[in-house]
Parts: C-alpha cells; sequence; structure tokens
C-alpha cells in the first residue's frame, strides 16, 4: 500500500471519530515515527483537516460539509448532535485562522503577565430555533438532525465569519 492510500484510510479515522491517538495510529496502521509525523503533516499543515493535542492526539478540525459526508456514509451521529452532546471540543469545529488568533491573543495577555483576561465588547448570538421540538417530535433520531444541522451550521458560519467563537451548540 502507497503513502496516499494509507493517508487515506488514516483520514477516515479522527474524520468519523472526531479524535485519535498516535499510538492508535501506529498500530493500526503498522506505521513507524517517520511515517506518522509525515501523515499528520500531510493532515495538519498541509490539507488543514486536523490538529495535533501535545503529539499524542489527532483532531479532526476539517470542514463541517467533509465530516457530515462521512457521517453519514457510516450512519453515524452528526457533527452536531456530537457538538450537542459535548462529544467534540470546540476546537473540533473552530476554523483554524479563528483558533490561532484566540491561542495568539491568549499568549499576548500572558506576555503583559495578564492572567484575568481582558474586557472588551464582542458581538454574540444567542439563537433558539422556536418550534423545533414540534417540528422534530416523532421523527427518527437521523431524520430530526437533517432538519436541525443545517440551521446550527448556519449559525456556526455566521459566528466565524464575524471572528466568533462557539462556546456552546
Amino acid at each position: 500500500m502507497d503513502f496516499y492510500e494509507v493517508l487515506d484510510q488514516v483520514v477516515a479515522l479522527p474524520r468519523t471519530r472526531g479524535r485519535v491517538t498516535s499510538r492508535a495510529l501506529k498500530l493500526q496502521f503498522h506505521l513507524d515515527d517517520e511515517h506518522l509525523e509525515t501523515l499528520k503533516e500531510e493532515l495538519i499543515e498541509a490539507q488543514r483537516v486536523a490538529a495535533d493535542e501535545d503529539g499524542k492526539v489527532l483532531v479532526w478540525v476539517g470542514t463541517h460539509a467533509e465530516g457530515e459526508r462521512a457521517n453519514r456514509a457510516k450512519g453515524e451521529e452528526s457533527l452536531g448532535a456530537r457538538v450537542q452532546s459535548r462529544e467534540v471540543k470546540p476546537v473540533a469545529y473552530t476554523p483554524r485562522h479563528l483558533a490561532e488568533r484566540i491561542r495568539a491573543e491568549q499568549a499576548a495577555l500572558e506576555a503583559r503577565g495578564s492572567s484575568e483576561g481582558e474586557r472588551k465588547t464582542i458581538p454574540a448570538l444567542f439563537a433558539d430555533l422556536k418550534g423545533s421540538t414540534a417540528l422534530i417530535e416523532g421523527l427518527d433520531p437521523e431524520e430530526a438532525r437533517a432538519l436541525i444541522d443545517p440551521a446550527l451550521q448556519l449559525m456556526m458560519d455566521a459566528v466565524h465569519r464575524y471572528e466568533g467563537y462557539v462556546a456552546q451548540a
């Protein structure tokens, strides 16, 4: 199996599971350290669909559409359902450029010796999908998610467009 065949298979794990350890990847695909680092570099730096947590865990941060297609193909729950259940941390659905900006601002605060943060005016979105309970009542959970997820994604996209951060969905 060549590198890109392995890469395609490796991509499927964090995409469908949300997170996967480096050790699990090494075991599953019989990878040595060099191959694992090359795969991680491809996913994190080149394709920008994953993030590395402490060199131990690969976290999927790819686009919502990619994750949704993979989940539907596997019959797994949607990103929206995982976000709502708190299984996925915000880093998994925060655009990379925004996550980097948040980290940079935090580093700047720490460099100034301020650990308490700072006061600033921010845009906020509080939303309730009025009538959604009645709309999805009696539907199969997958059908309900298919109705709710597009609205959730539109709201998340709007928040991200204005460089906002989704703290809870």
